[in-house]
C-alpha cells in the first residue's frame, strides 16, 4: 500500500501535507533505486514550484546532473527525455488542483509514468535512506521550449483558419506556448486566462471550470481549455455545450479507424466513462477496455494490448503513436484535424454518434480518505438503493487519488431519475459520514 504516491504522483499543500523532509528523502530513495545520472525538471506556474525544486535538488547527490527546463506542459517531458538523453523526468505540478496544492510526477527514460511497484519500492527505502553530504547542481535551459514547440508544429498541417477558436489556458503551463503554436499555424483564435501570477492557476478557469469558456465564447466558436499542466483537454462546441473526454475519444477513435491507425480496434477508457460512450464504441465495432481511474492505468492497458488510443472522461487522452502520456495540446491538434477530415461541427458529430446518459459527479470533502471498510459500507447503501428504486443506470463511489475527496458518480437514462437517485444517495452518505 502506497503512502505518498497517489494515482498521479505525489500531491499535497507544500509545508503542510507535502513537507520538505519527505520530498528530499523520496529523491534520495529515487537515486538509490533508479540510479539516474541526469534529470530533467519542468514546472507549472504555481508560486511553490521553485521551492519544491530546491527540495528535490537536496535529495540528489553531486553524482546527478539536473536541468530545469522551466514552465512547460507535462506532455513535453517524453520529448525532452529523448532529445536530451536524460535518464529521469520530474514534473512539478498539481495538475488540475487549486493553486495552494502542488505535486511531483516521475517519468521514466521511456517517457512513461512509474508503475506502482517502483513507487512502492521507492517508498520502502525512506526509513533507511540518508541524505547526501554534497548536493547535485542544477542548471536552467530554454532549449526544451523550442524543441517541444517544433514538435507540435510538425504534428499536422491543414487549414487551421477554418476554425474560430477561443482558448482557456488555465493560467497554467500552456499559457505561452499555445499562443506561439497557434500563431505559427495561422489559426484564428483569442486566449483567456493566460496571465499567471503564481496563485491563479485553475482559479475559476481551465478544464475543470468550462463555465469560463461558456461565458466568453461567441456563437460558432470552438472552445479549448487545458488544466494547470496541460495534460487534460476539455472543449466547448459550437452550441456552447461542454465536450469531455468521452466525446473526444469518440471523435478520435472513428478518425483513427478510418485512417487505419486504430490498432486492433482497441480503445481504452476508465470506469468513469459514460454508458452512452460504451454504446458508441459497440456501434463502431471497437473493443473497449476499461481500467481504474488514472491515466497511468490507461497507459498501462494500452501498452499491454498494443492499443493506439485511450483516455479518461476528465480529458486525459493518450495517442500512442505520438506520446506515451496525455498531452492536451497534441490532442487538440488531432481533434481539429479529425473535424476537418469529417468536415463536421463537434455539435453535429455528437448528435450523430454519441447519446450520453445524464450524469452527475459530486465531490464530498473529507478530513482524510475513507478506508476499504467504510467504502464498502457506503457502496452497500448504494446497492440497496439501486435495487429498491430499480435504477436504470449506474453509480460509482471512490476516493480521489489526488485530494481528500469522496467522488460520487450517478448516471441514469433520464435526467429526473438521475437527479432523484443522486440526491437521496448523497443524503444517505452524508448522514453516514456525520
Amino acid at each position: 500500500m502506497k503512502k505518498y504516491f497517489g494515482t498521479d504522483g505525489i500531491r499535497g499543500i507544500p509545508g503542510e501535507s507535502l513537507k520538505e523532509e519527505i520530498v528530499t528523502k523520496i529523491f534520495s530513495s529515487v537515486e538509490k533505486i533508479l540510479a539516474p545520472k541526469s534529470v530533467a525538471i519542468i514546472l507549472d506556474t504555481r508560486e511553490s514550484c521553485e521551492m519544491i525544486t530546491e527540495w528535490i535538488v537536496k535529495g540528489f547527490s553531486e553524482e546527478v546532473s539536473i536541468t530545469n527546463y522551466g514552465i512547460l506542459p507535462s506532455g513535453s517531458m517524453p520529448i525532452l527525455l529523448e532529445t536530451f538523453n536524460e535518464d529521469l523526468g520530474i514534473i512539478i505540478s498539481a495538475s488540475h488542483n487549486p493553486s495552494e496544492y502542488n505535486g511531483i510526477k516521475l517519468i521514466d527514460k521511456n517517457g512513461s509514468k512509474l508503475d506502482d511497484d517502483l513507487e512502492i519500492q521507492i517508498e520502502s527505502e525512506l526509513e533507511r535512506v540518508s541524505l547526501p553530504e554534497n548536493n547535485a547542481k542544477i542548471k536552467n535551459s530554454t532549449k526544451g521550449y523550442d524543441i517541444y514547440l517544433q514538435y507540435l508544429k510538425n504534428v499536422n498541417d491543414f487549414k487551421f483558419d477554418k476554425f474560430d477558436l477561443i482558448i482557456d489556458a488555465a493560467n497554467g503551463s500552456a499559457f505561452k506556448i499555445i499562443e506561439d503554436l497557434l500563431s505559427a499555424k495561422n489559426a484564428q483564435f483569442n486566449i483567456i486566462s493566460n496571465n499567471p501570477d503564481g496563485k491563479n492557476i485553475n482559479d475559476n478557469c481551465g478544464a475543470t471550470f468550462p463555465e469560463n469558456l461558456q461565458k466568453n465564447i461567441s456563437n460558432g466558436q470552438v472552445g479549448v481549455s487545458f488544466d494547470g499542466d496541460a495534460d487534460r483537454l476539455i472543449m466547448v462546441d459550437e452550441n456552447q455545450q461542454v465536450v469531455n473526454g468521452d466525446l473526444l475519444l469518440t471523435i478520435l477513435s472513428k478518425y483513427l479507424s478510418e485512417k487505419g491507425n486504430l490498432n486492433g480496434d482497441f480503445v481504452v477508457s476508465t470506469v468513469m466513462s459514460n454508458y452512452g460512450f460504451k454504446l458508441a464504441m459497440n456501434d463502431f465495432g471497437f473493443k473497449l477496455i476499461e481500467t481504474p481511474v488514472g491515466d497511468k492505468y490507461v497507459a498501462e492497458a494500452m501498452k499491454k494490448n498494443n492499443a493506439k488510443l485511450g483516455g479518461e472522461q476528465s480529458g486525459h487522452i493518450i495517442l500512442g503513436d505520438f506520446l506515451p502520456v496525455g498531452d492536451a495540446l497534441l490532442t487538440c491538434l488531432l481533434v481539429l484535424e479529425a473535424l476537418d477530415y469529417f468536415d463536421v461541427s463537434i455539435a453535429d458529430f455528437r448528435k450523430k454518434y454519441l447519446m450520453e446518459y445524464p450524469q452527475k459527479l459530486t465531490n464530498i470533502e473529507l478530513s482524510k480518505s475513507l478506508n476499504d471498510e467504510e467504502l464498502e459500507f457506503i457502496n452497500q447503501i448504494a446497492l440497496e438503493m439501486s435495487i429498491k428504486l430499480d435504477l436504470d443506470g449506474r453509480y460509482l463511489i471512490r476516493n480521489s487519488g489526488t485530494e481528500p475527496l469522496l467522488r460520487v458518480l450517478v448516471e441514469a437514462r433520464s435526467q429526473e431519475s438521475m437527479e432523484n437517485f443522486s440526491e437521496e444517495l448523497l443524503s444517505k452518505i452524508n448522514n453516514y459520514l456525520n
